[in-house]
């Protein structure tokens, strides 16, 4: 599935490994696991396909964040991006937009 970056430091992270924003930097094995996250939605045609990494825990967020969904990172960080349904298809992703990292415990 394609992939759009909704955030600046996000691309940066994944194409470089690094960001120039100071706000957003990472340790080593936390931006390796985000490129890991990432590749498993390119490499994913359809969500589910998602379920079989456990390691990943891929969900659907609810309350004040309902309508974006989540997967693991570490066990500090989550990756949160929006699913895009292709118009022809109800249960096809054609696009994930990434839209932050967060701290899941705060």
């Amino acid at each position: 599935m394609d992939i759009d970056f909704e955030k600046e430091y996000l691309r940066e992270l994944y194409e470089t490994g690094k960001t120039t924003d100071k706000k957003h930097r990472f340790q080593p094995q936390v931006i390796n696991s985000y490129v890991k996250c990432v590749r498993a939605l390119i490499s994913a045609e359809k969500m589910e396909e998602l379920f079989t990494y456990n390691s990943l825990c891929y969900e659907k967020l609810k309350g004040d964040k309902k309508g974006l969904s989540s997967m693991r990172i570490n066990d500090q960080y989550r990756l949160e991006f929006r699913e895009i349904l292709r118009p022809d298809h109800a249960t096809e992703i054609e696009l994930c937009s990434l839209v932050e990292i967060t701290n899941h415990y705060k």
